[in-house]
């Protein structure tokens, strides 16, 4: 099956789609994302993803070269010409060619990239590997991800699917997703140097139907001590942390009111 992209103006077919070599994302790693999914055709949450996406650019100094209306126009064509019942959608945002390869440059080059994926099943947990680190401006998804990328080999070799940030004693989140630890019936999240996920958003929303929450400093110690761990994001909706380092949670399985929260998002999503 064909797959097509959008750069600069034009929808292509994914192979035809190129950029120049003084790209400065290419560069200097000088650029923003933002990632959701369609299901069945639809998005999912995606004036959510663009409110975010803007707010990236904005903090950058990234002039986005498209309206949002037209931004629309253009993934909902790309949904039609990619038909997958699941599909994801990547906007990145690069600081254009640079002349000197250093100073951004207008336009900014503009790409959306739809691929399909499938989820990881709700029912297997995660494990995750403990990892002493902060998120450079973590309120930008930013292209940047060398540190999370950098220790793959430690991460295989662990037997992890992802990192767990933390640092000073606290953490913070995932490389790719934000951490949510209960607590006697309690939800808590770190509320500072994390990146406001989507999904956390609305996990947030339901947890406060159902149960206490708290936004705070969330120590590794509590987290190591939680009676439940689960991760939220666009790739993941709510997973299960099963394990860190060596501390296993439920025996492995996945907990009851993680199994909860998963039904509950589920249903919000398919609204």
């Amino acid at each position: 099956m064909k797959e097509y992209n959008f750069l600069n103006g034009q929808i292509l077919l994914s192979e035809e789609a190129k950029i120049h070599v003084s790209d400065l994302g290419l560069l200097r790693g000088y650029g923003i994302f933002d990632f959701f999914r369609a299901v069945n055709g639809k998005p999912v949450f995606m004036d959510d993803h663009l409110d975010r996406l803007e707010n990236s650019a904005r903090l950058m100094g990234l002039p986005i070269p498209e309206s949002r209306e037209r931004l629309k126009e253009i993934i909902l064509e790309l949904i039609e010409l990619n038909p997958h019942d699941l599909l994801g959608i990547k906007v990145v945002m690069t600081g254009g060619y640079s002349p000197d390869g250093y100073t951004p440059a207008e336009p900014s080059n503009l790409m959306i990239i739809p691929k399909p994926f499938i989820f990881k099943p709700a029912d297997i947990g995660m494990k995750l590997m403990t990892y002493e680190y902060s998120r450079e401006i973590p309120e930008i998804k930013t292209l940047s991800y060398i540190s999370p990328i950098r220790v793959l080999p430690k991460m295989r070799e662990a037997g992890a699917d992802d990192l767990l940030y933390h640092l000073n004693g606290d953490i913070s989140e995932s490389s790719r997703s934000n951490i949510f630890i209960i607590k006697d019936r309690k939800v808590i999240t770190p509320k500072d140097g994390v990146l406001y996920g989507v999904t956390r958003k609305y996990v947030l929303e339901l947890c406060r139907e159902h149960f206490e929450v708290e936004e705070r400093d969330v120590t590794l110690k509590e987290t190591l001590e939680a009676d439940e761990v689960f991760t939220t994001g666009s790739t993941k909706r709510v997973v299960a942390i099963s394990q860190i380092d060596n501390t296993i949670f439920n025996d492995g399985k996945i907990g009851k009111q993680t199994r909860k929260i998963q039904s509950l998002f589920l249903e919000r999503e398919l609204l």
